[in-house]
């Protein structure tokens, strides 16, 4: 995937006890987030990528789900419930977007969030039930790919 190719996970960890299930599940976030905005044919979007760049649009999908981590913490929590999108996390890496592009990205940046919730349902690592547990993703990750 493109998006695996964008967004190194290398970009989740500094060292291997930031080598945990829940900066996985930030990564997967980021990948979704990616793929949905690359695939995106809705005009703001569209405008907002090829005026950024991949590059940048990577760094924005690695940004965005680290920039959430304390409000995904309470969602695990049951502290936060519905809408985590916020407006704010964009405008803080995107200074000069227009109100549309931030608005486009915001429900992009929902899409993704409930895609993953889903895959996650079904996923037997658990990543958001043991947060702080090593997750060998990333180690396989640097050997090729996590399905290796």
């Amino acid at each position: 995937m493109k998006s695996e190719s964008m967004i190194p996970a290398s970009w989740f960890y500094v060292d291997d006890i930031e080598k945990c299930k829940f900066n996985w599940f930030l990564y997967e976030y980021a990948i979704k987030l990616f793929d949905r905005i690359d695939g995106s044919r809705k005009k703001a979007l569209v405008e907002w990528r090829e005026r950024r760049g991949d590059i940048y649009v990577a760094g924005f999908c690695a940004y965005f789900p680290k920039r959430m981590r304390q409000d995904i913490f309470g969602f695990i929590a049951g502290r936060i419930s519905g809408n985590l999108m916020d407006e704010d996390f964009v405008r803080d890496y995107c200074h000069d977007n227009t109100r549309g592009e931030n608005k486009a990205i915001i429900k992009v940046c929902g899409e993704a969030w409930i895609e993953l919730l889903e895959s996650c349902s079904i996923c037997p690592v658990a990543c958001l039930e043991d947060t702080t547990a090593y997750c060998e993703f990333f180690d396989r990750m640097e050997r090729g790919g996590y399905l290796s």
